[in-house]
């Protein structure tokens, strides 16, 4: 009986974060990525959570897919991404991610993850900005979810089924729909994938172009910058992932999953994949619950179905969900735990650095700096 009664929820956070999703994914494509290579990344990232039990999953996530195609060339951009995924699994196969987190210390840690927290508050109301019909419902109908379901073990997968769906629903009775194409920027080829699902036919591989990667000036840059990127993201998306589902995260598999699944994707011209604050997290059976998400959502990529989704499924639908996540979730514990700590100066410092900077290690960094050195001058 508590099977079913877990099964419930269990598939309704799998649903609402693969809709989470499907807008990152289109904005993949709008910076030039490909999107059916991204398929295989997320089926390595299943496996990897299968095999060492990791409760964060793997998705596209906007702000590192913004940094990976900062610039136009396509080849120097998926360059970036695999040499980056190179230095994170060295780092990561010696337990460098982890040891990181520990020098960084509990004040540094909470304070960069409440600075996170208003970080996805604020895409929240620059959704609003973006389209406010959807936002507002999207928002009032996370709040309200939230707050009805305050008491339940399943509180994150409720607000963010319900907010989503309503979202989307009024979206779809207005009879609106999101130009894919329009939202591509100047200047970058928009690779449009085959709606072919029969992988069996010659036609379904020519989505599929090998790039050759090379080295540059840019393409190091480019990687040391999605390696920090990275670093700071595991650490917090993953350590808040792991707090909702009241269990920890090894960092370091975490950063080696998410690198290995960068391979396939990058090589053939597709999106970098990250840790993400899920709310698969909030389910019933966690890691399970985030391994079926990151299987299904890798065979609908394969499939060609993400561009017909997409067309339904406007991104400000999780603006109420980020809101709730960012504030209530993220920020709001965080920061009590900053205030009960030994050197809170440098947990605010790192929180407001990361607000700021919106780069998690930035804000780590400059608050282990305060930490250790800002009593020569005064500060603590």
């Amino acid at each position: 009986m508590e099977f079913l009664s877990n099964l419930g929820p269990f598939i309704l956070a799998v649903v609402a974060v693969i809709i989470n999703g499907v807008p990152q994914l289109l904005y993949a494509q709008a910076r030039g990525f490909a999107l059916k290579p991204a398929g295989f990344a997320y089926l390595i990232g299943g496996f990897g959570n299968l095999i060492t039990g990791s409760v964060t999953p793997i998705s596209a996530q906007a702000e590192t897919i913004t940094v990976a195609s900062v610039k136009k060339n396509l080849r120097d951009n998926v360059s970036s991404i695999l040499l980056a995924a190179v230095f994170m699994i060295i780092i990561s196969a010696f337990g460098g991610v982890t040891k990181i987190s520990e020098f960084a210390g509990v004040a540094v840690i909470s304070g960069m993850m409440s600075g996170v927290g208003l970080i996805l508050a604020g895409v929240s109301l620059d959704m609003f900005n973006q389209d406010k019909r959807t936002s507002l419902v999207s928002i009032v109908t996370a709040i309200a979810a939230y707050a009805v379901f305050y008491n339940s073990p399943n509180k994150v997968v409720w607000t963010i089924f319900i907010s989503v769906v309503a979202s989307t629903a009024d979206f779809a009775v207005a009879k609106r729909r999101v130009d894919i194409a329009a939202s591509v920027e100047e200047g970058r080829e928009y690779m449009r994938m085959s709606s072919e699902w029969r992988f069996w036919k010659k036609e379904y591989w020519k989505d599929f172009k090998l790039i050759k990667p090379r080295i540059n000036v840019n393409v190091i840059l480019g990687a040391l910058s999605l390696v920090m990127l990275n670093i700071g993201a595991n650490i917090s998306f993953g350590g808040i992932t792991a707090s909702i589902a009241g269990t920890s995260q090894n960092y370091d598999h975490l950063s080696i999953i998410n690198s290995l699944a960068d391979f396939p994707s990058a090589l053939f011209g597709g999106p970098p994949i990250e840790a993400i604050i899920s709310g698969t997290a909030g389910a019933p059976w966690p890691v399970a619950c985030g391994i079926v998400f990151m299987f299904t959502t890798g065979i609908l990529i394969l499939a060609g179905l993400i561009d017909r989704l997409g067309k339904y499924l406007p991104s400000q639908s999780i603006a109420g969900f980020l809101l709730v996540i960012g504030f209530a979730l993220t920020f709001a514990p965080n920061l009590s735990a900053v205030a009960g700590s030994e050197n809170p100066m440098s947990g605010y410092i790192a929180m407001g650095v990361t607000a700021w900077s919106k780069n998690p290690f930035i804000g780590m960094v400059v608050g282990i700096l305060v930490r250790y050195f800002a009593q020569y001058v005064g500060l603590i």
